[in-house]
């Protein structure tokens, strides 16, 4: 058995079994309460027998075929990988390693997928002859062929007429691929974070194992290196022809440049061009200058036919003198005006004399204005020399461009092909001194030896796994035949399922302890089951709104329950605890409590529903028991539906009503008769009792518990008997045996203080 084919299987058969019980968990109605792990587990101990069946059915299996199978060995070699072997010199290489992507570099990647090669594996299978050697011989150990021999024998037949039915495969037999069944046994591991691999192979034979694996990596060594080999010769042959290509090319390229040189009459080019870039500059230069100072004369000519403010005409001295005088003379004739007339003497000779400096004026001014006129005229005419000069400067920078273009192009030319000559020369003899130099990039680190012990089968792994799925095996089987289950089969499910009440568990009896259960509550004070029914007792004062029922029906589900023992000693725990109780056999079919309490039943209820006896006379007092007393079935074989339709018996509850606490009725059982429900008509509440496991699937239980409500609503709860769940450990009483002992010794009427209410027998009314 594979070992990781077992795992994988234990993994999937865990999710199966947690898909299952989910699915168990949906589908079941008896499982309203949430799932718990004691659930869980109570439900995995019912179905033990089946788990352990399963395992031991599991373990069988798993040692049959694990001492089947033939022993595996494993051997294993460990290489080192790198980009490249050991550099014994630096140039040379004809592929450059690209840097280390780690564990995903598509080198390494690719040189572990090399080792699976079906080219590679073919030699190594060819020159080991594993055909004979490994293939085509016989590996199978005595057991498995034993077994073998028995499924021939016993199946062969079988086989062969099946085969004989199905149409025959007229076409020929192929050739197994021993390629695929090599890369079966065949394993490779990188090593994480590091430049190794393990190599392993896996054969019956141990020496074979290895020496497989060793002839494996040493064939891909050589291949590699005879790849390697075969690349420098390539690489030498590719470069020669390059070299021849590169020569010619280099040839051609000088000839042309001679010839471009001499035609177009170039001597130099650089030095010419320069001169001629230095001269453009300049024309730009000083063009730029005089269209600066065509556009200010502008300016300036323009303010001055304007506005006639233009800075030159403001900032001339003669100008400005002349117009100060006349300033002076305008400000003498405004104060005259004051006292004289413009007739007045004075008055017109400085009024002629102002007429006279504003010719002056006015002439200064256009003088200046033509002068302005005149620079700009001198700007203007300079500034298109200049623009003139710039355009021829730039024609000829422009076809010595043109013609040196050319002549640069070729002498790039010249210079690559030098280069890449200069490259392919130095490139040839780099790569002649390193094709000799060259070592392998792959190195074995440890080689293959013999394995000492066999990989597989694994005996205690084997085991252990087939104990484990047995385990999941059996618990998933178990889960599902749970699922299936039709009753209930603990308190809490019981509870569950029928929304009422558990009022008291009590516990299973071994078969030693039996023959004291039917008078426990009397004969084993101290005991689980007495404590049990106690507190059965103590839980019906409060089952009913109303506190403790004048009379109790006892029924149950199918017979063999338990019902008539759980009367008995519900009824003597109800005394002992201070009530006053009448126990009624009411199962006129099967009547067995005057065994159960070894009374007298010569005389009882059918005596005294069909004779003469008064109800005082067939009542039987329990002289171990206080407060509690006996009405057992009788002798006279009565019709039971009958007998419990008369009148008498309703007025025996009735009666009993008035002369104690409870009255217990024990009725036959539900299934198949009518008396249980007769009765409980007359009861106030009924009490069902059911063992552990009911033994009756939920329609039947639902059918029985619609009967009891139809007849009459006073169903209070269950009293589950024989049960393996939910109660006291018998351990917990231990410490209160001697108080259980002592108590034995005692009047086992027990002193309450709680006041009867009712006197005592008088039922001879």
């Amino acid at each position: 058995m594979d070992n990781r084919t077992s795992v994988l299987l234990a993994v999937s058969l865990i999710k199966g079994i947690f898909t299952m019980n989910e699915s168990i968990r949906a589908a079941s109605d008896l499982s309203v309460a949430p799932m718990t792990f004691k659930t869980l587990w109570q439900r995995l101990m019912r179905q033990k027998l089946l788990i352990v069946l399963v395992l031991l059915t599991s373990l069988l299996l798993a040692g049959s075929l694990t001492w089947m199978m033939a022993p595996s060995y494993r051997a294993v070699s460990t290489l080192q990988i790198e980009k490249q072997g050991a550099q014994i010199v630096n140039f040379g290489e004809l592929n450059k390693p690209t840097p280390d992507l780690g564990e995903l570099d598509p080198f390494f990647r690719t040189q572990y997928e090399q080792l699976k090669s079906r080219a590679l594996i073919a030699k190594v299978i060819d020159d080991l002859s594993l055909e004979r050697r490994l293939f085509n011989k016989d590996f199978r150990t005595p057991l498995r062929k034993a077994f073998d021999q028995w499924a021939s024998d016993t199946l062969g037949p079988a086989v062969r007429w099946v085969k004989s039915l199905l149409p025959q495969d007229v076409s020929p037999a192929t050739k197994p691929d021993r390629v695929v069944d090599f890369l079966e046994a065949l394993y490779v591991e990188p090593v994480e974070k590091a430049h190794l691999v393990n190599v392993f192979f896996e054969s019956p034979d141990e020496k074979l194992s290895a020496e497989v694996v060793n002839a494996l990596v040493n064939t891909f060594i050589l291949n590699s290196m005879k790849e390697g080999s075969r690349g420098e010769t390539y690489a030498r042959t590719f470069l020669g022809r390059e070299l021849e290509k590169a020569r010619e090319r280099l040839t051609d390229s000088e000839e042309a440049l001679v010839n471009y040189a001499r035609e177009n009459n170039i001597l130099e080019v650089n030095n010419s061009q320069v001169t001629q870039e230095q001269k453009l500059t300049e024309l730009n230069k000083a063009l730029v200058g005089a269209e600066l100072r065509r556009v200010e004369a502008q300016s300036q000519l323009n303010q001055a036919r304007d506005h006639g403010d233009v800075t030159d005409i403001l900032n001339n001295p003669t100008l400005a003198g002349l117009k100060q005088q006349l300033a002076t003379l305008e400000a003498n004739y405004r104060k005259l005006s004051e006292t004289f007339k413009p007739a007045y003497p004075d008055m017109q000779q400085l009024a002629g004399e102002i007429a006279s400096l504003r010719n002056r004026v006015n002439a200064e001014t256009t003088r200046l204005t033509r002068s302005i006129e005149s620079t700009y005229t001198a700007t203007t005419n300079l500034e298109n020399r200049l623009r003139s000069d710039l355009a021829n400067f730039q024609n000829e920078l422009v076809d010595l461009r043109d013609r040196g273009v050319e002549y640069k192009a070729l002498q790039r030319e010249v210079e690559t092909s030098s280069k890449l000559y200069d490259s392919l020369l130095q490139r040839v003899s780099e790569v002649g001194v390193a094709a000799g130099a060259r070592s392998s990039n792959v190195r074995i680190v440890d080689k293959a030896t013999p394995p000492e012990t066999s990989f597989r089968p694994n005996k205690p792994l084997n085991l252990l796994l087939g104990g484990v799925l047995g385990l999941m095996l059996g618990a998933a089987l178990a889960l599902l035949r749970e699922s299936w289950r039709k009753s209930p089969e603990s308190a809490s499910e019981l509870q569950a399922f029928s929304g009422l009440p558990v009022l008291g568990t009590i516990p299973h009896v071994n078969k030693r302890n039996r023959r004291a259960l039917p008078m426990a509550a009397v004969r084993e004070v101290g005991s689980p089951v007495a404590e049990a029914y106690r507190v059965a007792a103590t839980n019906l004062k409060f089952a009913g709104s109303e506190g403790m029922p004048g009379s109790l029906l006892l029924t149950s589900l199918n017979p063999g329950e338990g019902k008539s023992t759980s009367s008995v000693n519900l009824a003597l725990s109800l005394a002992q605890i201070g009530y006053k109780v009448l126990l009624v056999d009411a199962d006129l079919r099967r009547p067995t409590l005057h065994e159960k309490m070894a009374l007298n039943n010569h005389v009882g209820l059918t005596e005294y529903l069909y004779g003469d006896m008064e109800l005082s006379k067939v009542t039987q007092r329990i002289d171990s028991v206080k407060n509690a007393f006996v009405i057992t079935a009788g002798m006279l074989n009565l019709d039971p539906v009958e007998a419990l339709s008369n009148e008498k018996m309703i007025k025996l509850v009735e009666m009993s009503a008035q002369y104690f606490d409870i009255t217990l009725l024990d009725a036959p059982p539900l299934t198949g008769f009518a008396d249980a429900l007769l009765l409980a008509e007359m009861a106030d509440a009924t009490l069902l009792v059911s063992s552990e496991n009911i033994h009756a699937d939920k329609d039947r239980l639902i059918v029985a518990l619609d009967q009891l409500q139809r007849v009459k609503q006073n169903v209070i709860g269950w009293l589950v008997v024989k049960a393996h769940q939910g109660v006291v450990s018998e351990q917990y009483y231990v410490r209160y045996s001697q108080n259980a002992t002592r108590r034995k010794n005692l009047d086992t009427t027990l002193v309450t203080p709680m006041m009867l209410q009712k006197k005592g027998l008088n039922l001879t009314k």
